[in-house]
């Protein structure tokens, strides 16, 4: 399977180690949100029940990266390319729009965590009183202006900031636990009633947390050098660093009872690294939000240049975030693990199942395989029936099954016509 493209492939001299790229997921990974997502997850279910749907989510992760890292090294397209295939080429366009338009929201999210992070940042430490919308603006501004300058920009961005993060997050940790033991940190129950419902649900808020960045994977992972270094992307970063990330995140909110990681370090008298950890954490997490979805709307509007639809795109980001979408936050994760993950099942079951290459405007074989397999985890998400216990993943398994059947039984029934493709 090849997505057609007037894009080139990437040249041997533009592509890296695996380590490159999951040095760069983790710098995503390392982000506000994620800090809320492992708060949320410890607080409601406790240490040992949220350590252990932390892993499981990651392990999950980690799987569907690595066939995700697989295909795009094997064919050297970004995500909207790839889907060409299998949605054709205005179905694409469609996803296209729609994954772009969720990467705004994390962008808002994000940035809008920044802004309220850097506003109480600044005025603790040097007693400077500005307005959270004067931080959005700045944030959004350097983030922006970074993404222009594209993939080579994330990777010097990630080899600085993320050895620098792991450490003062880890230092924070550290500091936030050091009246308590071990043993009291492990059997610490729940202390909160979010909005995490059960086990299952805790897993799949993990999953729906990154399926988005797992979905547009190949964006960066394209540019991996040879196939066996995908793994060493997928479980560098999230099979390992990703999980301890939400772990960590989640641990001082136990024992402190404030799910803010920032404040809890501001408490533990670590003002100035908590301050460089935010500012580090939303830039390198948003300027992989503002790529990915410079890629989406260039396959949108392939006429406008790729710096105009990252400045516009950044604007609009900004002004989600004034608008408020922080509010919304584990609602949007839980939809997202709904929707998302079957655009990844179906280029997935694309490339594996060889299926043929759709020759029309709109693949019914994929939006009827989207539509079934979001139906299936909404159902699943409201115990209407019960799969996996994980709606993220029952939306990605059943949209894997049911467009290779769909997609090869379509064909068959219509061989006779090909020239009508599915």
């Amino acid at each position: 399977m090849t997505a057609q493209s007037t894009e080139p492939l990437v040249s041997e001299d533009q592509t890296v180690s695996g380590w490159h790229v999951a040095m760069i997921v983790i710098g995503i990974a390392i982000t506000l949100p994620a800090f809320l997502v492992g708060a949320e997850i410890m607080g409601t279910l406790g240490t040992k029940q949220g350590t252990l749907a932390i892993i499981i989510g990651g392990g999950i992760l980690a799987a569907i990266a690595s066939a995700c890292m697989y295909i795009a090294v094997s064919e050297r397209r970004t995500t909207y390319q790839l889907l060409d295939a299998s949605f054709g080429k205005m179905g694409s366009r469609m996803v296209s729009f729609l994954i772009s338009l969720t990467l705004l929201g994390w962008f808002g999210v994000t940035v809008s965590l920044f802004g309220q992070a850097a506003a109480k940042s600044f005025e603790e430490i040097f007693a400077l009183h500005l307005p959270i919308g004067f931080y959005i603006i700045i944030g959004c501004l350097v983030m922006t202006i970074t993404t222009i300058y594209g993939f080579r920009a994330m990777d010097i961005l990630s080899k600085f900031t993320v050895p620098l993060m792991l450490v003062i997050l880890i230092v924070g940790v550290y500091f936030v636990s050091s009246n308590f033991s071990w043993q009291q940190i492990w059997n610490m129950p729940a202390n909160t009633e979010g909005v995490v419902t059960g086990f299952g649900g805790a897993v799949s808020i993990v999953v729906g947390s990154f399926m988005v960045g797992v979905t547009i994977l190949p964006d960066i992972s394209r540019f991996i050098n040879r196939k066996r270094q995908i793994y060493v992307a997928s479980l560098g970063s999230f099979g390992t660093f990703f999980t301890l990330i939400l772990i960590m995140a989640g641990l001082p909110g136990l024992m402190t009872g404030e799910k803010d990681l920032v404040v809890s370090m501001y408490q533990s008298g670590l003002g100035i690294p908590a301050l460089i950890m935010m500012i580090f954490a939303s830039w390198t997490t948003n300027v992989s939000n503002l790529y990915s979805c410079s890629l989406g709307m260039a396959q949108v509007a392939p006429k406008v240049k790729r710096w105009q639809i990252t400045i516009l795109s950044g604007i609009v980001g900004g002004v989600f975030a004034l608008s408020g979408i922080m509010a919304h936050l584990i609602e949007f994760l839980v939809l997202l693990g709904i929707f998302i993950p079957p655009v990844a099942g179906i280029y997935i079951s694309h490339f594996f199942f060889s299926c043929a290459e759709s020759r029309n405007a709109v693949s019914l074989s994929a939006i009827v395989s989207w539509v079934l397999a979001s139906g299936t985890a909404f159902a699943t998400s409201r115990d209407l029936f019960a799969l996996t216990s994980i709606p993220a993943m029952d939306s990605l398994l059943m949209a894997i099954i049911l467009y290779a059947v769909i997609a090869k039984a379509y064909v068959y029934l219509l061989r006779s016509q090909p020239s009508d493709g599915y």
